[in-house]
């Protein structure tokens, strides 16, 4: 035994069973030391238990697993694998086949959807605000976008922003920011090294986007206060692209996305307040 959550015990195969799938998704973790690996298994195991605990209490999991096959399908077309078999025999490398992978990833689309069904009504969008700026932007030849990764993290009280910064931008020098995000990343794109992919400028508060503005490719933010803690962001790559689009389906997606936007932010604080009542026992 190597770790209690609640009433759920935690040994060393699922320890095993955790790395392997974490290195599956991304092979840099390969590169880290034994200890590193071990607590980025540690940490993303006991996210997906605090939200498999909570998840019971309004889920039938067993019932909901008609949902995995698509869940699966979407996984290894974001992954570049052409089909099924072709990201099975992958798997197996690992010790692992979609079975496996498919009831963990349906965790996290179930955690979402409680997210949606308990905080959506508290989204605010200001739609005229959101068409404004689009128009504005729109109104150019081009418009800039960022390919982007993240890194969300809090600050025990038993910590100093400072210090953790610290930690973390050494754990990125040493280790590169994708493993780096896997290992204190709270956020969901850290199974994926913290990837958001490509944004436009519209998409990204004034904030972060003056922040973003002053990165050359390759770099990144010093820590960004949000609603419940700290944001790190690398500039992957930018672009400029010319931009002859609809403005109504373009706003249907900006909204869309500050919605997303909105509901990550209740889901990191419905989950920590979560974990904070739960009782957690390392052996």
């Amino acid at each position: 035994i190597e770790l209690q959550i609640g009433n759920d015990i935690i040994t060393n195969i699922d320890f095993i069973n955790e790395k392997n799938y974490l290195i599956a998704l991304n092979n840099n973790l390969k590169n880290l030391n034994k200890d590193q690996i071990y607590k980025v298994s540690k940490n993303s195991l006991i996210r997906e238990i605090i939200k498999k605990i909570e998840l019971v209490k309004f889920f039938d999991l067993e019932k909901s697993n008609v949902l995995t096959e698509g869940l699966v399908k979407n996984l290894y077309k974001n992954l570049k694998f052409n089909n099924k078999n072709e990201f099975n025999s992958y798997l197996k490398n690992y010790n692992l086949n979609t079975e496996k992978v498919g009831k963990k990833i349906l965790i996290e689309a179930l955690w979402n959807q409680l997210i949606f069904d308990k905080f959506n009504k508290n989204v605010k969008i200001d739609e005229n605000k959101l068409k404004v700026k689009l128009k504005n932007e729109l109104n150019k030849n081009k418009i800039e976008e960022f390919n982007l990764s993240e890194i969300v993290f809090q600050v025990d009280s038993n910590e100093k922003i400072e210090e953790k910064n610290k930690k973390i931008l050494n754990f990125i020098k040493n280790n590169g920011f994708e493993n780096a995000a896997n290992s204190f990343s709270a956020s969901d794109s850290s199974k994926f090294g913290g990837k958001i992919g490509w944004v436009n400028k519209t998409q990204i508060s004034k904030t972060i986007l003056d922040k973003v503005n002053n990165l050359k490719t390759g770099e990144i933010t010093n820590p960004i206060q949000i609603n419940n803690g700290y944001i790190i962001l690398k500039l992957e790559d930018k672009r400029s692209v010319k931009k002859n689009v609809d403005i109504d389906k373009e706003l249907k997606k900006l909204i869309v996305f500050e919605k997303e936007k909105q509901l990550n932010q209740y889901s990191l604080m419905y989950f920590y307040r979560i974990k904070k009542n739960l009782f957690i026992n390392e052996s």
